[in-house]
């Protein structure tokens, strides 16, 4: 296709260990890239890809829909204008049928998908309070649980980010129920993110709730508005390079049984 077509974009929606290679690949075609999340399946592709974009001249994304959300880019735009303070922790969790509706596909296989539900929906968990936050993680520590499959089905991380604060995240892959929550702990108040709805408890104890926002910008749509020089791309490969650090540094410390792994800050 890269030879014959000669595309001027492309949409990777391959199994997480086809990324690398292809997203090279276009590059060299000349082709810019709009790629589904996970970035790859090792920090070392994921910095690979970044070369080759930065070599290339050209465009790329990931496709993170929560970059375009009203809560979050409000969340973002408050931690810009220091609203609150500096951040202190962060607790997130995200419940859902994982195991159930991957059951016998490639998602459920090692060596194609590159591990479970923490590197799958998970990484959108891991991705948004980053960018959000601006922050970045250099020590990590985590345990996950497989329930019988070659890939996580359960995983608890716990990361020190480069301002000293907490990030906790659990994903539950084999739950009843999809349930999403997130909490965000600063100096001056909380933050709280559920089902689009915004609270805020503020130190002195006054609250507000937030709930109406515009529509949310899909990542093709940020994607077409920045191939016309409309935009920024939202969600850039960096954003990958920075949860694979955590996913990655998930499973190296779940194998040690929980001891820390670290990254420079």
């Amino acid at each position: 296709m890269l030879d014959e077509v000669r595309p001027d974009a492309v949409f990777i929606a391959s199994p997480h260990a086809d990324h690398c290679q292809q997203v090279v690949d276009s590059f060299a075609a000349r082709a810019n890239v709009l790629l589904e999340k996970p970035i790859a399946i090792s920090i070392t592709e994921a910095e690979q890809m970044i070369a080759a974009r930065d070599a290339s001249g050209l465009k790329a994304g990931l496709a993170y829909q929560r970059h375009g959300q009203g809560p979050f880019r409000w969340l973002r735009s408050q931690v810009q204008a220091d609203t609150f303070g500096e951040l202190q922790a962060i607790t997130c969790h995200l419940a859902q049928s994982w195991k159930q509706f991957t059951m016998g596909t490639w998602r459920q296989k090692l060596s194609v998908a590159g591990g479970g539900m923490l590197h799958d929906s998970g990484s959108h968990m891991v991705d948004v309070t980053l960018w959000a936050t601006g922050r970045r993680p250099v020590r990590i520590s985590a345990l996950v649980d497989n329930r019988d499959t070659e890939v996580d089905i359960q995983g608890y991380v716990t990361a020190v980010l480069d301002n000293g604060a907490v990030l906790q995240v659990s994903v539950i892959g084999d739950a009843n129920v999809w349930h999403e929550r997130h909490a965000y702990w600063f100096e001056r108040g909380v933050v709280f993110i559920e089902d689009e709805v915004v609270r805020v408890v503020y130190r002195d104890g006054t609250k507000a709730t937030f709930e109406n926002w515009p529509e949310a910008e899909s990542p093709v749509v940020n994607f077409l508005a920045a191939l016309r020089g409309e935009a920024e791309v939202y969600a850039p490969l960096e954003c990958g390079l920075f949860v694979q650090q955590i996913t990655e540094g998930a499973y190296r410390s779940s194998e040690q049984n929980g001891a820390a792994v670290l990254f420079a800050p």
